[in-house]
Formats: C-alpha cells, structure tokens, sequence
C-alpha cells in the first residue's frame, strides 16, 4: 500500500468506532430467552362460567322456596296447618320407581321437594312446588300433562286422608286449563274436600303462579277400594302375566 494511502487508512482507523463481534449476539439473544420462557411457560386457564352443580342448584331453589312469602305465612300458622314431608311414605327401594319422588324428580324437573301443608281438620291440603324447564310442551311452556300429574297428586293427598283404609284411587279427575305455565318457577297447587260419601271423596282444587295467576283447576272424584291394594296389586300382575302367558301360547301356536 503507498504510503500517503496508509496514512489516511491509519487517520481513518483512529477516528471510527467499530462494534464488537459479541455485540449481535447480546443483541439476539434477548427476545429468544424471552421467546423461549414464553414457550415453556404454562398458559393462563381460560376463565369459565361458574355452574352450579344439581345438589347446589336444589340447595339455592330450597332457600328460595323457604323464603316465599306464602310459605312463611303457613309455617308460622302451626294452629291451622301442619307441614308435612313430602314422599315420607315412599321408601329408598321404590322410589326410583315412584313418578313424582322419583322419576319426575332431579334437576330441570321437579328441582326441590314441595313445601307441603295439611289443615288441622285434615281437609285442605296446600303445596308449594318448583317445575323447571325440561319438562315442556311448547318451547318454556310446562306440558299440560304434567300440570295434570300435579293435580291429580294435590287432590289424591286431600282426598285419602279423608277415605276408609286412608287409601284409594282416582275415579274422576276433570281439568280447565285456564293459562299457559311459563317454565322455570314457583307453583301453588291447593286443595280441599267438598265432600266425602262412604267410600267416595270429592275435591276441588287449583293450580296458580306465586303471584296469583290461575293456571288449572280441577274436580276429582277419589274411590276407597273393598280391598286391601296391596291384594288389588297382586291379582292385576296375575292378571298380566296369565295373559303374557296366553299371548306367547298363541303366537306359538300360530306358528306350528
């Protein structure tokens, strides 16, 4: 190189920083540590909306139900009417097959057992119910035959008490449905004798919103049967079963 050009080389060096070979790396290295702990960090679990489960869901419909205002009232009636607890009767065994206490009974349905009341004089019978919302006919209206179902149980639980042998079986039950049933909420289902003639009772009832709209009413017409029931049950599985029988003999014979 002449030498005037390594002079100016030289000045130029002199006056020129030049970064150091180190430096890109540092540079670099940064946002992949940073990229890398992201990875390996564990992501934030998505917030969910809280569900309640069905035991907490009948737990807040129990206290809601307890706080009624109509409830209340004949809880602190002790003179006039007696609570009593629904489907004491029913045993663990049967009552998965039992409609009301069992099948019908569960989140959705029937979600809480009712608040019942009996009158001292054993003539009225007063239940505070909850019908939840897959139990429908048309979309979020309650099945009229469930209504039935309902009144049909608040007249039989009037009726029986009031009958020989404290039992017997619907004869008549004639319904009026007055108003569609929103589901999901509060029903009062109320009944009371009328009048009772040796083995037969007849009731009245109605079936109303908590605000007093009147959804159903109904008359009925109850039989105390001659008969234990328990007698009554036997010979109709008899029955079934001896025309089983004779059913499957026939078809059998068809076939030869």
């Amino acid at each position: 190189m002449p030498a005037a050009n390594a002079a100016i080389v030289a000045e130029s060096d002199s006056s020129i920083t030049l970064p150091s070979v180190a430096a890109p790396t540092a540079v670099i290295a940064a946002p992949i540590k940073t990229l890398v702990e992201a990875i390996n960090s564990p992501s934030p679990t998505p917030s969910r909306p809280v569900t309640p489960s069905a035991s907490e869901k009948e737990l807040l419909l129990q206290a809601e139900l307890e706080s009624l205002e109509i409830v209340i009232k004949h809880a602190e009636d002790p003179e006039n009417w007696t609570r009593r607890t629904a489907y004491s009767l029913v045993t663990d065994d049967y009552r998965i097959h039992h409609l009301t206490a069992g099948t019908l009974r569960g989140d959705g349905k029937l979600g809480v057992k009712p608040a019942l009341f009996q009158s001292k004089d054993q003539q009225q019978v007063l239940s505070v119910l909850h019908v939840g919302t897959d139990m429908c006919g048309h979309p979020n209206i309650t099945h009229g035959g469930l209504l039935a179902t309902l009144l049909d149980e608040i007249t039989a639980m009037t009726a029986i008490p009031n009958l020989p042998g404290k039992t017997g079986f619907t004869a008549n039950l004639n319904i009026n449905y007055r108003h569609p049933c929103i589901a999901d909420q509060f029903l009062i289902a109320h009944s009371e004798v009328t009048s009772v003639e040796g083995r037969k009772a007849f009731v009245k009832a109605t079936l109303k919103t908590v605000s007093g709209t009147l959804l159903a009413d109904a008359t009925a017409l109850f039989i105390a049967p001659r008969v234990p029931v328990s007698q009554i049950t036997e010979q109709l599985t008899q029955d079934k079963h001896a025309a089983n029988g004779a059913s499957s003999n026939g078809a059998a014979a068809a076939q030869v």
